[in-house]
């Protein structure tokens, strides 16, 4: 948790693997979008993130890594090459900002982050994906989640804006020759988990240059929202593979430190503390 000038507090996670150290950053204090399932849309918007709040996420980063060498030096856990906008807020809603830092960070005579390491997440703001795709040097993942508008609806309040045939005519229509979106499905018990939303997701991505991340979810402000049972998750992948989706299960991380999927909330918990050093603007 890092506190910027003004006082504001930005969660990051660092997010250690077998083969890649990951960091998931944040874009903006808070997020307007509300979706039902994440702790940061409870916040609302408080402000953006400058290109210089998003770059020292990553410098303060690489900063701890190099002092903790069970992290970055261990043969198990990488150094950092891999960065995802999956953190607190929307970024497609700060999308100049955003541009600027992911530019910096993949020029390498700066972070020289290959941009094919950098994921941008967006909500599916549909009428910012051509901008995006010409500004911002990294790939993009969107979050589907429901199979159909009536869910999606009533979990992702943007789907009100740009229901799903909207978004895929807009992913049909800015996903520049030879690349793919990601589609992210966070898997919920007895509401979007069944074997025929599983033929409803597939029928979304027929046509469309792309791969699916299950995952489960995680705890979050809306107790009816829960993970799935594993046998449920797994029959969930095995339909979508059954239709030739490429599919891959994220299993939950961070947890235990609130830093998992829909957990950023910004505010000070236990366990968590607060950076000592500001983040800079």
């Amino acid at each position: 948790m890092l506190r910027a000038a003004d006082g504001a507090l930005v969660e990051s996670v660092i997010i250690p693997g077998p083969r890649r150290t990951t960091l998931c950053v944040s874009s903006q204090v808070g997020c307007a979008r509300a979706c039902s399932f994440c702790e940061t849309g409870r916040l609302g918007l408080r402000r953006q993130l400058a290109a210089g709040e998003i770059v020292d996420q990553v410098r303060i980063a690489r900063e701890e890594l190099s002092h903790a060498p069970e992290l970055s030096h261990a043969p198990a856990h990488p150094p950092l090459r891999n960065l995802v906008f999956m953190g607190m807020g929307e970024p497609l809603d700060n999308l100049a900002e955003v541009g600027r830092a992911a530019r910096l960070l993949t020029d390498p005579r700066a972070f020289a982050f290959a941009p094919s390491h950098v994921t941008v997440s967006t909500v599916g703001v549909a009428d910012k994906l051509e901008a995006f795709f010409q500004t911002v040097p990294a790939e993009l993942a969107v979050s589907l989640n429901a199979p159909d508008d009536a869910r999606r609806t009533r979990i992702m309040p943007i789907n009100a804006r740009f229901p799903l045939a909207v978004l895929k005519e807009a992913l049909l229509r800015a996903l520049p020759p030879r690349r793919r979106v990601l589609l992210e499905y966070v898997l919920f018990a007895d509401f979007n988990d069944g074997l025929e939303d599983a033929d409803l997701v597939a029928g979304f991505t027929r046509g469309l240059a792309c791969r699916v991340n299950v995952i489960p979810a995680n705890p979050g402000p809306d107790p009816d929202l829960r993970a799935p049972s594993s046998d449920r998750v797994d029959a969930f992948v095995a339909r979508l593979g059954a239709h030739g989706v490429t599919t891959l299960v994220r299993r939950p991380r961070g947890r235990e430190v609130g830093g998992a999927c829909g957990q950023l909330a910004g505010s000070a918990r236990d366990g968590k503390t607060v950076h000592e050093r500001a983040v800079s603007r």
